[in-house]
């Protein structure tokens, strides 16, 4: 019976740390899949929003569909914070992060600009941070454990 309970506590012992490292391997293809599906994202608003404002200038309908990919935009970015950050990325997320609280009130400034009939990314400084974004999820892409 003492080598039946020794048996199971060593296999306990080597188990359990393992599963420490599975969740590991997890997070990092969880914050990967989620880091590429945010750039996506962010890639595509950044090529299609002058053509979105443009539309919306003169369309009542295209200024609705602007406001609500604007909305759609906001959520993601909020999805985007509360994603699980490896170790390894954490400092990279942080500044994402900051750079997306810039972007979040751009946009909030360009759905009013919407709203009120003006350009809808006029002093909004959108383009600048989406370059900015973009260049540190790059960067992040490049990562790999160590």
């Amino acid at each position: 019976m003492k080598k039946y309970g020794l048996g199971l506590l060593l296999l306990v012992l080597l188990i359990v740390p393992g599963c420490g490292i599975a969740e590991k391997v997890g997070d990092s293809v969880n914050f990967a899949a989620g880091t590429a599906s945010y750039m996506q994202t962010l890639t595509e608003f950044g090529q299609e929003m002058e053509t979105l404002a443009t539309d919306a200038a003169t369309d009542v309908q295209a200024r609705e569909v602007l406001t609500e990919r604007l909305q759609a935009l906001k959520e993601q970015i909020t999805n985007y914070a509360d994603l699980q950050v490896p170790e390894y990325a954490a400092n990279l997320h942080q500044s994402i992060v900051g750079y997306n609280e810039t972007l979040q009130q751009g946009l909030d400034q360009a759905i009013s600009n919407v709203e009120a009939g003006k350009a809808a990314f006029d002093s909004t400084g959108i383009p600048d941070t989406l370059n900015k974004v973009n260049e540190l999820l790059s960067q992040i892409t490049q990562l790999s454990p160590q």
